[in-house]
């Protein structure tokens, strides 16, 4: 009777890391289905610069930060690890939600600019400076085992890719066990989504590197003001970057992605450096924060 008691317990166990019933709140985004590539050869991958990627379990929606669920779940720590260690293995860059004690005030700061509700893997990607991130969430039933791995263009949110990996003969009442089915369900679906992500990443070289920009407009201007300068910035963006796409235009939000030419622009505070500049004698500006992917700017 204890056996399967313990067996029942299983599931519940890994709700939390799989997000249980409650639906997942993700960035409302279309997503783009990428069509697979070869995948490159041995070392070819050497020869271009890797993405760096955020690995980070699937939103609960139930009050429960992905860090928390982390802390608290074996197993989804477990699966975390597992997915770490195959990127890590393959020279990935490979960034963690752990130890980051600013960033829940950075996440917060971000929401009441933008007046949005963005899911915290999407936003922390951007913040510690990822190209990309999955997310995962594991299932383990009577006596089999379900891992579902998802990744995500970090700029945009937009969904790269999916797996989804089941062995309807691996379960068991064990910790030890768990976790090994665990980590081989994830050791068997990531080189199928790691061959999408680089597909997504070859690609997206040609269009420049990404910055999501967001400003908050702080100044005291009126409606002819603020249209004014959406039209100033906007125009004037599109002028110096490969593209620009514009999320949010509002009167105390601008939210846009820009791709610039790396041989122009090295890297965000170069970015930034050109928007300061440019809006000179049209408004200040103040430097919130810069990561590698994120500028979160004041405009006065």
């Amino acid at each position: 009777m204890r056996y399967t008691s313990i067996l029942l317990s299983i599931p519940f166990i890994l709700v939390a890391c799989a997000g249980g019933d409650a639906p997942e709140t993700e960035p409302q985004v279309q997503s783009v289905e990428i069509v697979e590539q070869a995948a490159p050869e041995q070392g070819a991958t050497a020869e271009l610069p890797q993405p760096t990627i955020l690995v980070t379990p699937t939103h609960n929606g139930n009050g429960i930060s992905e860090f928390q669920v982390v802390q608290n779940n074996p197993f989804a720590r477990a699966l975390m690890e597992s997915i770490n260690e195959y990127l890590t293995k393959k020279k990935y860059d490979v960034k963690s939600l752990e130890g980051q004690a600013d960033l829940d005030n950075l996440v917060q700061m971000q929401n009441d600019i933008a007046e949005t509700d963005e899911d915290l893997s999407y936003l922390a990607s951007l913040s510690l400076g990822a190209d990309v991130y999955i997310k995962f969430a594991g299932n383990a039933k009577m006596k089999s085992i379900t891992v579902e791995l998802n990744a995500y263009e970090s700029s945009t949110a937009r969904l790269l890719g999916s797996e989804t990996i089941q062995d309807p003969d691996c379960g068991a009442s064990d910790q030890t066990t768990i976790k090994t089915c665990l980590h081989d369900a994830a050791k068997r679906g990531l080189p199928l989504l790691e061959k999408k992500i680089l597909a997504y990443w070859q690609q997206d070289l040609n269009q420049g590197t990404q910055y999501k920009i967001v400003m908050n407009l702080k100044g005291d201007f009126d409606e002819e003001q603020i249209e004014n300068l959406h039209d100033y910035i906007a125009s004037g963006l599109k002028k110096t970057f490969k593209r620009v796409n514009v999320n949010v235009m509002t009167a105390k939000t601008i939210d846009m992605i820009v791709y610039a030419d790396p041989a122009e622009f090295p890297d965000s505070q170069s970015v930034y450096s050109f928007i300061r500049n440019m809006l000179k004698g049209k408004a200040d500006t103040k430097k919130v924060n810069v990561t590698r992917k994120f500028i979160l700017m004041d405009v006065e």
